[in-house]
C-alpha cells in the first residue's frame, strides 16, 4: 500500500480517532495543558535537538540528526551507550549506526575522531555542531528497535549520540518523512512548537518512542488529591473488541496495585503511558520506565489469550517498586557497562510474585489458574541446582551475564543458575505467606506500602539492611526478620512451602508417585538423531550416568530412539528406581551406560476441596484474604 509522507514535525494525539474533535483546542495549541508548565519553560528551544528522517524505514533505516550549539571552545565529546535503563548487561548498541558526519554551523565537513567502539571527538568547533548517522533497527522489544513501513519503534540507549558534556541540558526531538497517519506515543511532552522535550538525558534514555498508526484509550484515575491521565497506546491488528477487553482488565490490575500502595505515584507532566506493540516480527518483552511501560509481543491479544496483561501488570508494578522504591546499587545509572545490584531478587523478583497475584485479584485467573500457574513456577524453583550455588542476594548479582547478554561460549547457567526473577518470586510468596501465618496475620502488601512511604515517595535509595528494617517494623517481629533474611536471603535456604500452604488449606503433592523420571532434559533432533540440547541436570540420572549436552542418544533398553516422542514412551514403560541400558554416542564415539531412574519430582498445588477434604474455616478466611480483590466490601 502506498503511504503519503508528511514533511512536518508530527503532532502527538493522545485520543482514539472518534475523540478527535474533543483535541481540536488543544491540538491548535500544539500542547495539551497539562503539559504546558513542562513545554513553556524550554518552549522547544534547546541546546541539542534530535532530527529523525524515516525516508528509508523499509530498509529498517532512519537517518538521525542531532544539532549540538551554544557549546563552549574546546573539542566536543561524543558517546553511544552501551547500557539501557531497566536491562543490567553490557549491549553495544553503536554496531547499528554508520556513515557519520559532522559540520559547523556554516555547513562545512569537521573531522570526527573514533576514539573507541563507542565514543567519538570533534576536536574543532565553532560554537555549534551538527552530526548526521544512519540508524538500523530491526529488533522489537523493551531494548532495541525495530524501523519499518508499519512503525518506529525506538528505545533511546540504542538511538542517540549524546555528548557527555551536556547531559544535563534539556534536549527536544523531531520527526519527519513518515507516514502522515503516524502519531507518537511516549511519555515525554510536547512544546509550543511541536517538538518532543526532556529535562536531560536522563529523562531523554528513560522515554521509549513510539511512531505508528495505532489506537489510544485513555482514562482518568484520582490518587492523592490529583488526577492523572492512563493512556494505552496498542499497535496490533486485533479488534475493538480486543481492545475494550484490553482497557478493561488493565484499569482492574491499575485498581489492585493501587490498593497495594494506597496511591498511585506521581508521573512527572500527570500520565502514564502504556506503549504495546502486539504485531508479527516484534519480539516479547515487557521494559519499564518512570511514566510508561513497552510492551511488545509477535502474538495478537486474541492469538495470546491476553498473557499480555502478565508483562503488563508486572512493568507497572515496576512504576513503584524499582521506578521510585529504588535499590541505591542501581544510583547513578551507568549508560557505559553493565549496572550491577544485589537487590533485583526485591526489585524484579518481587514484582513478579504481584504481577501475577495481582492478576488472581483482578479476576484474570481463576483461582485453578493461579494455582497452576504457581505449580509451574515451585517446580522450577525447587527442582533448580543453582540454589545450592548462590543466595538471591548472589544470584541478583549475575544479571550483567544474563539480561540479554550476548556470548558465544558454553555455559553451565542450567545448574549454577537461577533467575533472581524466580528466586524472589518465589522468595515474595514464602514471605507474604510467612506473614500470614494465624500467629502473625500481617501480609507482604503491608512491606510493599512501608517501602513506598520510607523510601519510593522520598525517592530515596535503599540499601539491603532498609529492607530488613522495614520487614521487621511493618511486620512487628524483629526475629522473623531477622531469620527470614538470615535463611532465604543472605542464606540458600528452601522454604517450607508444604506447611505455608496447608494454613491456607492448599496441598502441595508429588503430582506422580509411579511415574519414572530421568531428569529434566531438553532435545534437539537432527537429521533423524535424538541430541541432549542443555547440560543435564545435577543429581538426575542422566548426569549421574555421565550423559550431557550435545550427547546423541541411540537406545534405551529395547527402544531405538530418534525423537523426543521416543524418549517419552519408552520411559512410561519404566518405574521408579529401575535400572536401565542407555546406548548414546558422544563426540562421535559410541558408549554405554547404565541409568538409575528416580520418581518424577513433579509437583502440584491444589486445594484441600479438590481431594475431598475439608479446610478449617481460618484457612478459608486466610486464603481470601490473600487471593481476592482488596477492592470488595
Amino acid at each position: 500500500m502506498l503511504c503519503r509522507f508528511s514533511q512536518s514535525t508530527l503532532v502527538l494525539s493522545l485520543v482514539a480517532a472518534s475523540m478527535l474533535p474533543a483535541i481540536v483546542s488543544a491540538a491548535n495549541n500544539n500542547t495539551p495543558a497539562a503539559f504546558s508548565k513542562k513545554a513553556n519553560q524550554h518552549n522547544g528551544q534547546t541546546a541539542v535537538h534530535y532530527q529523525f528522517s524515516f525516508a528509508n524505514a523499509v530498509h529498517n533505516e532512519a537517518l538521525v540528526t542531532v544539532r549540538f550549539s551554544q557549546l563552549p571552545a574546546g573539542p566536543l565529546s561524543l558517546q553511544f551507550s552501551n547500557a539501557s535503563p531497566g536491562r543490567y548487561a553490557r549491549h553495544d548498541f553503536a554496531k547499528n549506526i554508520y556513515q557519520l558526519t559532522a559540520r559547523n554551523s556554516k555547513g562545512e565537513p569537521l573531522p570526527l575522531q573514533r576514539l573507541a567502539p563507542s565514543q567519538w571527538q570533534v576536536s574543532e568547533q565553532d560554537g555549534s555542531v551538527e552530526i548526521s548517522y544512519r540508524l538500523y533497527g530491526d529488533h522489537a522489544d523493551g531494548t532495541y528497535n525495530q524501523i519499518d513501513h508499519r512503525h518506529a519503534h525506538l528505545n533511546m540507549p540504542a538511538t542517540l549520540l549524546w555528548s557527555p558534556d551536556l547531559q544535563q541540558n534539556p534536549i527536544s526531538l523531531s520527526f519527519i518523512d513518515h507516514p502522515a497517519d503516524w502519531q507518537v506515543a511516549t511519555q515525554l511532552p510536547q512544546s509550543t512548537d511541536g517538538r518532543w522535550l526532556a529535562t536531560d538525558l536522563d529523562e531523554l534514555m528513560d522515554s521509549p518512542l513510539e511512531l505508528s498508526r495505532h489506537t489510544v484509550q485513555q482514562w482518568t484515575v484520582a490518587s492523592a488529591g490529583k488526577n492523572y491521565q492512563l493512556v494505552l497506546a496498542t499497535h496490533h491488528q486485533g479488534t475493538t473488541e480486543d481492545e475494550a477487553v484490553l482497557l478493561a482488565k488493565t484499569k482492574a490490575v491499575v485498581a489492585e496495585q493501587m490498593a497495594v500502595f494506597g496511591e498511585l505515584p506521581d508521573f512527572d507532566h500527570g500520565r502514564y503511558v502504556f506503549i504495546n506493540d502486539f504485531l508479527p516480527g516484534v519480539t516479547g518483552d515487557g521494559m519499564e520506565h518512570r511514566n510508561s511501560t513497552i510492551v511488545t509481543s509477535n502474538k495478537s491479544l486474541y492469538q495470546a489469550n491476553f498473557d499480555q496483561l502478565g508483562t503488563i501488570s508486572h512493568e507497572f508494578f515496576h512504576a513503584w517498586n524499582v521506578e521510585r522504591i529504588r535499590p541505591a546499587s542501581l544510583e547513578p545509572f551507568l549508560y557505559h557497562g553493565g549496572n550491577m545490584s544485589e537487590s533485583l531478587w526485591f526489585a524484579e523478583g518481587v514484582t513478579s510474585y504481584y504481577g501475577d497475584l495481582l492478576l488472581k485479584r483482578s479476576g484474570h485467573y481463576s483461582e485453578q489458574a493461579y494455582l497452576a500457574l504457581l505449580s509451574r513456577k515451585l517446580n522450577r524453583f525447587i527442582q533448580s541446582p543453582g540454589r545450592q550455588f548462590a543466595s538471591a542476594l548472589q544470584m541478583s548479582q549475575q544479571a550483567p551475564f544474563v539480561d540479554a547478554a550476548v556470548a558465544v561460549d558454553q555455559h553451565n547457567y542450567g545448574n549454577s543458575y537461577i533467575s533472581y526473577y524466580l528466586y524472589g518470586d518465589m522468595l515474595g510468596l514464602a514471605l507474604d505467606l510467612t506473614l500470614r501465618q494465624p500467629a502473625t496475620e500481617r501480609n507482604l502488601d503491608q512491606l510493599m506500602r512501608l517501602m513506598w512511604q520510607r523510601f519510593g515517595k522520598t525517592e530515596r535509595p535503599y540499601q539491603t539492611s532498609d529492607l530488613q528494617t522495614a520487614l521487621a517494623d511493618s511486620s512487628g517481629d524483629q526475629k522473623l526478620a531477622a531469620d527470614f533474611f538470615s535463611r532465604y536471603i543472605q542464606g540458600n535456604q528452601l522454604p517450607d512451602f508444604q506447611a505455608l500452604f496447608a494454613t491456607m488449606g492448599l496441598v502441595l503433592q508429588t503430582k506422580s508417585s509411579t511415574a519414572a523420571s530421568a531428569g529434566a532434559v531438553q532435545f534437539r533432533t537432527e537429521d533423524g538423531k535424538l541430541i541432549v540440547a542443555g547440560n543435564s541436570k545435577i543429581g538426575s540420572a542422566l548426569y549421574q550416568a555421565g550423559i550431557d549436552r550435545d550427547d546423541v542418544l541411540l537406545q534405551i533398553g529395547r527402544d531405538r530412539l530418534s525423537t523426543e516422542q521416543d524418549w517419552q514412551a519408552a520411559l512410561a514403560k519404566l518405574k521408579p528406581g529401575q535400572q536401565v541400558e542407555l546406548r548414546y554416542q558422544q563426540y562421535g564415539e559410541e558408549r554405554t551406560t547404565r541409568l538409575t531412574l528416580g520418581q518424577d519430582p513433579e509437583l502440584e498445588l491444589v486445594t484441600m476441596e479438590s481431594l475431598g477434604q475439608k479446610p478449617a474455616k481460618a484457612a478459608l478466611k486466610r486464603r481470601a484474604a490473600w487471593l481476592d480483590s482488596a477492592l470488595k466490601g
